[in-house]
């Protein structure tokens, strides 16, 4: 089966912070990887994310968000870093229900499960999307993926992270 879509999530996954919704927008940009909001938070790209997404576009494949945040400071901080670019659809909702996102995701991009993967970096939720979506391929980051870096190759060979 062809993949056709990546869904990833975004505190702790896609960047280091662990609540953007916490943080106080406007964000500026202090590097490729850094972005600070109003008060001084830093929020910081994992190594390799720019460079896994152009991937990613470059071979077909649609990205995704889902993303338990509140809209606005998510997508601000997707904003500041220049991603929005990159992503087909972006689910951005304030609650951990993240099979709920994937099933929009899923339907308005015409994929099905099994054509899809899902990273997140909490293991409740990573169990709960597994239970829910048994053909999807879920990986729990910090554990079954621990880097963006050479993970595009990976995931576009076949293999799980």
């Amino acid at each position: 089966m062809r993949l056709k879509v990546i869904i990833l999530d975004l505190d702790r996954t896609l960047w280091d912070h662990s609540d953007v919704s916490s943080t106080a927008p406007p964000f500026r940009r202090v590097d490729d990887r850094t972005i600070i909001d109003a008060e001084g938070a830093e929020i910081r790209l994992h190594e390799c994310v720019r460079d896994f997404l152009r991937e990613i576009r470059k071979r077909g494949v649609a990205l995704a968000v889902a993303s338990w945040n509140l809209p606005g400071p998510a997508e601000a901080a997707l904003q500041a870093f220049g991603l929005l670019k990159f992503f087909d659809e972006i689910v951005i909702e304030p609650h951990p229900y993240k099979e709920r996102m994937i099933a929009k995701i899923l339907k308005r991009l015409e994929a099905r499960p099994e054509e899809a993967v899902f990273i997140d970096d909490n293991p409740d939720i990573v169990e709960r999307v597994k239970r829910f979506y048994p053909e999807l391929n879920v990986l729990l980051y910090w554990v079954d993926v621990n880097s963006f870096c050479g993970l595009a190759e990976r995931l576009l060979r076949g293999g799980e992270g």
